[in-house]
């Protein structure tokens, strides 16, 4: 079995659509990368290998069609009928073919995996959690749409069905995410019986051991059908290839109700200094940030000290815990801790609501635009009322805007000292609570 094994590595498509897989799934991955986008999968382990799912939307096909290629050689090279008069059983000739074409497939997909893998290791604090379950889902998907394409390929052996099978799967998978875009992100129900995940996740999110279970009795209901279909030497047992995937998708329907991709407490657990100074603290989804952070959070602390009830540890916030911030934290988003290694720049982001993260508030939809910019116009001030300069360290705006701020700023100075920090401890105030900042500042901000 070996020998042939290695035969039908060598003189069949196989390893060619193997090679395939690997080349184009490491173009996606490192694309990216020329718009500084890897962050989509190089933060995590789980992330990697969600973005891998992702990328089966092309990957899929592409094995589809490899496999009906495959399952018509013996017609291209007309030794159908020759074969067919040997006295050995027609699946006992056809088995090598099918395990060269899995095989394949699930090493060419294992081989984007090693490509990302030193991009990750480099970056990762905390690897997540049952992304070795997502991979080995994905290694699942692309071998049993290799055998599925075998098995039409046999019950369909014309030159056109390979073609047919890669443009028609890759059609119908696209516009599969066009219908399952208005689903619940968090419970995307029949979108989990897709091969792909219609959409990334962060890094504070797990993908559910009940999907990743539920996902391989359907995949592999698939991939025992196709082996069936391609098997199959009377009309009786190809009739019978529709049972695996049935049973598959029977086993795998109470996965349609869960929630996804819930929050992983690991992630969102907090890693904290113990060094006797004042406590900074990240999750550990971003532990490796922490060395670069704990400088420029105690020179925010410092700068914030002026102020009623002053915070005395720096925290990063996670979005949508529900958590409430404590009078005596200081809070930076997790956005704002991963856009930035400048030490000034990450000061400023902290001091930015003097240490309260941007909230969205229930009602802002009447004016969202409007009101979003006036809140971080405050935002912009404050900090810079805190640091002693303006502006502070941070991305550029457009010139009109900068002119409104530096209103702002000099509105600001103009009142008299105690008001000025009344008026900076009042954003602080709104902000833990999740309250209007601007009219709290109310300068400029039509309120």
């Amino acid at each position: 079995m070996t020998g042939i094994f290695k035969i039908e590595l060598s003189r069949s498509g196989a390893l060619l659509a193997g090679t395939a897989t690997a080349v184009i799934g490491v173009a996606g991955l490192y694309v990216p990368a020329l718009t500084g986008q890897t962050g989509l999968w190089d933060q995590q382990w789980t992330l990697l290998a969600v973005f891998q799912r992702i990328m089966l939307v092309v990957l899929w096909p592409l094995a589809l069609a490899a496999g009906a290629w495959q399952a018509g050689r013996e017609r291209r090279s007309r030794v159908e009928e020759l074969l067919g008069t040997t006295p050995a059983p027609g699946w006992r000739r056809l088995r090598p073919s099918a395990l060269a074409t899995a095989f394949s497939l699930a090493a060419g997909y294992l081989l984007v995996l090693a490509a990302g893998a030193p991009k990750v290791a480099t970056a990762a604090g905390y690897p997540g959690h049952g992304w070795y379950a997502v991979t080995a889902v994905g290694v699942l998907a692309l071998a049993a749409a290799g055998l599925l394409g075998l098995g039409i390929g046999r019950l369909l052996p014309y030159a056109y069905t390979p073609a047919v099978l890669g443009v028609g799967s890759l059609a119908g998978l696209l516009a599969a995410i066009e219908a399952t875009k208005l689903e619940d992100a968090t419970k995307p129900g029949a979108a989990l019986l897709l091969p792909y995940f219609t959409s990334t996740i962060s890094e504070f999110q797990a993908v559910d051991g009940a999907v990743s279970a539920g996902q391989a009795w359907w995949l592999g209901g698939l991939a025992a059908g196709g082996l069936v279909l391609f098997l199959a030497t009377n009309r009786l047992v190809r009739l019978l290839a529709v049972v695996p995937p049935a049973l598959g998708l029977v086993l795998a329907a109470p996965m349609l109700t869960v929630a996804a991709f819930p929050v992983d407490p690991a992630a969102v657990a907090e890693v904290c200094t113990d060094d006797g100074g004042p406590r900074v603290c990240v999750t550990a989804a971003h532990s490796r940030r922490l060395p670069a952070l704990v400088a420029p959070a105690r020179q925010a602390l410092r700068l914030l000290g002026g102020l009623p009830n002053a915070p005395t540890s720096v925290h990063e916030a996670v979005p949508d815990l529900g958590r409430r911030q404590p009078t005596a934290e200081a809070w930076l988003d997790s956005d704002n801790l991963i856009a930035t290694d400048d030490a000034a720049e990450l000061t400023a982001r902290i001091l930015a609501g003097a240490g309260t993260p941007l909230c969205v508030r229930e009602g802002d939809h009447r004016d969202s635009a409007g009101d979003h910019l006036d809140v971080l116009r405050a935002r912009a001030v404050t900090a810079a009322w805190l640091a002693g300069s303006h502006p502070v360290p941070g991305p550029t705006v457009a010139p009109a805007e900068q002119a409104h701020r530096d209103t702002m700023w000099k509105a600001l100075l103009a009142l008299p000292a105690d008001e000025q920090q009344r008026r900076v401890a009042a954003v602080r105030t709104a902000g833990l609570t999740c309250g209007d900042q601007a009219a709290a500042l109310g300068l400029g901000a039509g309120r």
